[in-house]
C-alpha cells in the first residue's frame, strides 16, 4: 500500500503491523521530502500498530521524531558486521553480531528523543533502534535480502511483537 493511503483504510482491512521499505533518497530536512516520503512520515506519527521502519525509511523515522540524519561518515555497501549492544525484541538471538546487508551514503548520527539504540557497526552508530513506549523498529541494513545473515530472525521477531500487540 502507499504510504498516502487512508489510516482508515489500514484499519478497515484489519493490518496488524506496518513494514516499510528502503530507497536511494536523502531525508535529512522533512521540509526536502518527497511527497511519498512526507506522506509515510505522516503515516508514523499517526498509526498505532507496530512498525518497521528499513533503510530510508528507519533515517525517516528518526528525523520525523526529532533525531538527525546526515552524510554517513563512511558510506556503507555490501557485507558489514553489525553489532548487538541490546538485543531487546527485535534483535533477540543475534547478539554478539551478525552480518548484514547495506546500501546506504546517508545514517542516522542522532537518535530522536525516546528512542534507544540497538545495534551499530564501525562506521554507523545507529544500524538498529526502537521506541521505548512504543512498538516502532529501525534498521538501517536490509534484513529482507538473502546475503543478510539471520534477516529472517529479525522478522520472526518482529513478528513476535505484532502477535504480543494483537494479543493486548
Amino acid at each position: 500500500m502507499l504510504p498516502s493511503t487512508p489510516l482508515e483504510k489500514f484499519e478497515a482491512m484489519g493490518a496488524d503491523a506496518l513494514v516499510m521499505g528502503g530507497g536511494p533518497q536523502s531525508v535529512r530536512s522533512l521540509d526536502a521530502l518527497t511527497s511519498e516520503l512526507r506522506d509515510a512520515s505522516n503515516l508514523m506519527t499517526k498509526i498505532k500498530l507496530p512498525m518497521l521502519c528499513i533503510c530510508v525509511t528507519h533515517q525517516l523515522m528518526a528525523t520525523t521524531f526529532g533525531g538527525m540524519t546526515n552524510l554517513s561518515r563512511k558510506p556503507e555497501f555490501g557485507p558489514v558486521e553489525v553489532s548487538v549492544s541490546d538485543e531487546d525484541t527485535i534483535l533477540a538471538g543475534l547478539k554478539p553480531s551478525f552480518t548484514a546487508w547495506e546500501s546506504h551514503n546517508d545514517e542516522i548520527v542522532s537518535a530522536p528523543p525516546g528512542f534507544k539504540v540497538l545495534a551499530s557497526s564501525d562506521n554507523c552508530t545507529v544500524q538498529a533502534m526502537r521506541h521505548e513506549k512504543m512498538n516502532m523498529f529501525g534498521v538501517q541494513f536490509h534484513p529482507e535480502v538473502y546475503h543478510t545473515r539471520k534477516g529472517v530472525n529479525v522478522f520472526k521477531n518482529f513478528l513476535k511483537v505484532v502477535d504480543d500487540y494483537k494479543g493486548a
